[in-house]
């Protein structure tokens, strides 16, 4: 299979950091990116949740984030096909 080449463009500090953390795990920044887009397609999703840093947070919003993933992982919640059902349902 023929390499392709992919560039991006990022500050500094969130390089060195980044390359820091992957040194210590013993990866290179190009692994772990290679490992990052692997799983991303293993998984058809972006392979770890997107949230905000936690300090900027409220302990109420932080335990409804962890309500809201509680109830994400439930089978047994109950699902909508649609906001309007959603909004029926609060009624």
């Amino acid at each position: 299979m023929a390499n392709a080449v992919l560039q991006t463009r990022i500050d500094k500090a969130t390089k060195d950091q980044a390359e820091d953390l992957f040194e210590s795990l013993g990866l290179d920044i190009t692994t772990a990116i290679r490992l990052f887009l692997k799983q991303a397609i293993n998984q058809r999703c972006i392979p770890f949740d997107i949230v905000p840093p936690q300090r900027e947070f409220s302990d109420s919003t932080l335990a409804a984030i962890e309500e809201a993933k509680g109830l994400a992982r439930n089978p047994r919640a109950k699902r909508y096909s649609s906001a309007k059902e959603l909004l029926e349902d609060c009624k």
